[in-house]
């Protein structure tokens, strides 16, 4: 049975359409922003497609596979990790994760560490061909780092510390992973715990360190409270001191003006009455007769105790008076004497009790009144 003519042309055509469409897919390489594909020819290096169209020779030049673990964060912040295989490199910012790492510190505690890096592929042909597992690298080298990094440091220093750990771990990464064509923009401690058994020791000693600064703090409250205390006890009584000072000085003032005004003001009294007696010239002014006759009534009255007369007349008139004025007081006055020369006896001082009697001045002469 012959095959019409037109049957073989049809085939042909499809079979030239199905080639021509395989050397086109296998020639013709749309790269999008962000990306990268290694293209070997036969089996050696060729060269790095960039971002949009790119042809290659088929069958000859293939593109190199590069198996990946991607890391990515869900909505609800659970970390997954996706190991995908593609000839197509991502060149954007990627987080690596590394799992949980068993690591001692400078004072043996177990920790558990669970640390994330972020980094982006700056050279793919390093990426691929001077590492053999790039995964497994990165991972063992940050377990060794990490190692490193907290068995210099205690416990409590790491605590402290995790933003310094961070930026050195991004240093000494930088400077191994940069051969391997990935710069490293930050690490991130996720989890930085011990084990249960000592976590529960910690938690005890917490207790007691926190309990010891507790009574650390209250003791020094109190301290700082009775200083307090003294401090304003001391100051009270140095206000009350300088306030009964004040108060003393003041009475001390008031009391000397009140002398001065009371002197000057028996000053004033005196030399009014004086003055008034040098003007009165009338020897029969009732008035100054009835004030002389009240003091010496007053005089007469309480004789007893009179120890000194004033008498404002010539004492030649008066001298008679004065010596019958005395005699009926003469035994009164010698026990007084008695009195007095037993009571200085051991002093061997022998005092005379007697009335004095003074003359006044001649220029106040008032034997006129006589």
């Amino acid at each position: 049975m012959a095959i019409p003519a037109g049957a073989i042309a049809g085939i042909v055509i499809g079979v030239l359409l199905i080639i021509l469409l395989f050397v086109l897919y296998h020639s013709i390489f749309i790269v999008q922003q962000s990306e990268g594909i290694v293209i070997e020819r036969l089996g050696r290096f060729h060269k790095v497609l960039d971002s949009g169209i790119n042809f290659v020779i088929p069958i000859i030049d293939s593109p190199r596979n590069f198996t990946w673990r991607k890391t990515l964060i869900t909505h609800d912040g659970t970390i997954t990790d996706v190991v995908k295989t593609s000839t197509r490199i991502d060149l954007r910012e990627s987080v690596f994760n590394f799992l949980k790492q068993e690591v001692y510190t400078k004072d043996t505690v177990l920790l558990d560490v669970h640390a994330l890096m972020y980094f982006r592929i700056f050279d793919i042909k390093k990426a691929i061909y001077e590492v053999d597992d790039l995964q497994g690298a990165l991972s063992n080298t940050a377990q060794t780092q990490l190692k490193e990094v907290f068995g210099n440091m205690t416990f409590s220093e790491a605590l402290e510390s995790q933003t310094q750990i961070n930026d050195h771990l991004v240093q000494e990464f930088s400077k191994l992973f940069s051969n391997w064509g990935l710069h490293i923009s930050r690490m991130e401690l996720l989890d930085l715990s011990p084990k249960s058994a000592i976590s529960e020791a910690m938690k005890k000693q917490m207790v007691a360190e926190r309990k010891r600064r507790g009574d650390f703090i209250k003791s020094e409250g109190e301290k700082a409270a009775m200083s307090l205390l003294a401090d304003g006890k001391r100051m009270e009584y140095i206000n009350l001191g300088i306030a009964e000072q004040e108060s003393t000085r003041k009475k001390s003032e008031g009391n000397a003006e009140a002398t001065v005004e009371m002197a000057q003001a028996e000053s004033a009294s005196l030399e009014y009455m004086s003055n008034a007696l040098c003007e009165d010239t009338d020897s029969e002014n009732p008035q100054t007769n009835y004030m002389i006759s009240l003091s010496y009534l007053d005089m007469i009255n309480n004789r007893r105790s009179v120890k000194v007369l004033h008498v404002p007349y010539k004492i030649d008139g008066i001298q008679s008076i004065l010596s019958d004025f005395t005699s009926p007081y003469q035994n009164t006055l010698e026990n007084n004497k008695t009195k007095v020369n037993k009571n200085n006896n051991n002093n061997n001082n022998n005092n005379t009790f007697k009335p004095q009697i003074t003359k006044r001045p001649e220029k106040k002469d008032f034997s006129e009144l006589d």
